[in-house]
């Protein structure tokens, strides 16, 4: 039987996170300074994940866990990470490895950092592919 997969997407949100005051808000498109957003890198970040999101939830649909996780939500994301860890017997080197090169946005298959940064979506569909057992015909229909 075909293993499940987990995709962590890691990338900001544009609200405050609970408890991390002021010094922990991101700025987005609805704080400008002189008519240009304050981060549009950030803004630029966010959306972009969003076509490869859909394609992943689409493609794949039950057949793998997809969480979108702010990196500023380290207790929930070490959770995450802790969960797959054990569940795809990723070895302690490879987990210190993994919490040592976490991004702030990018892409976390099984426990192991797959992308720092979007990842070209074909990369990343043929990792899943193999993962859940799909061949590319089949993965389309």
């Amino acid at each position: 039987m075909a293993e499940r997969a987990s995709v962590i997407f890691i990338r900001e949100w544009e609200q405050q996170m609970s408890a991390s005051g002021c010094c922990g808000r991101l700025e987005g498109d609805f704080l400008i300074r002189g008519g240009e957003p304050v981060f549009p890198e950030r803004r630029a970040a966010m959306e972009s994940l969003g076509p490869l999101y859909r394609e992943v939830r689409q493609r794949y649909g039950a057949r793998v866990d997809v969480q979108v996780i702010d990196p500023r939500n380290f207790v929930a994301l070490l959770a995450l990470l802790v969960r797959d860890f054990w569940a795809y017997r990723v070895g302690a080197r490879d987990a210190l490895r993994t919490l040592t090169r976490l991004p702030t946005h990018g892409v976390v298959v099984n426990g192991r950092v797959f992308s720092r940064g979007w990842p070209e979506r074909h990369d990343l569909l043929a990792a899943l592919d193999d993962v859940v057992g799909v061949s590319p015909a089949r993965a389309r229909g």
